[in-house]
């Protein structure tokens, strides 16, 4: 008796395209359990090379800048930190959570040297902008032709 290839594959996607039912397996609220180990990718970041410089931007919602470290070291730029949960008026129980609070921690390779002595930080709205001047060395030189 000959099965059909497609149908296994077929029986696996119809299993995860039920995302309801599989949301509801999975419950975003876990309690007494950090729920930042749900994203290893926290903070999300753009990462941008200039000419002179290389620059990150860092969605933080809800983190004042006080809360947020950074650390830059042999070409990594770690942006740490912890976003604590409001404080509730009477003990309720959650219907829903996917606002993360507690600690983060991601570190981002950089392409480039950077110059460690230059480098500044921004904290508006939500939004930490890091600017890394890149080092002399391996900023691009002009070379003029004779």
């Amino acid at each position: 008796m000959f099965v059909r290839f497609h149908t296994v594959p077929s029986l696996f996607n119809d299993i995860f395209s039920q995302s309801e039912s599989f949301d509801s397996a999975f419950p975003l609220t876990m309690p007494n359990m950090n729920v930042w180990k749900r994203s290893s990718e926290y903070p999300y970041v753009n990462v941008a090379e200039y000419k002179n410089e290389i620059q990150v931007v860092a969605e933080i919602p809800g983190v004042p800048k006080e809360n947020v470290r950074l650390q830059y070291h042999d070409g990594m730029l770690t942006i740490s930190g912890e976003r604590k949960a409001p404080e509730q008026k009477e003990k309720s129980d959650w219907l829903r959570q996917e606002i993360l609070y507690g600690s983060f921690s991601r570190t981002i390779q950089l392409p480039e040297k950077v110059n460690a002595e230059k480098i500044s930080a921004e904290h508006s709205n939500g939004v930490l902008r890091v600017t890394l001047p890149k080092a002399e060395e391996v900023k691009p030189k002009d070379i003029t032709i004779r």
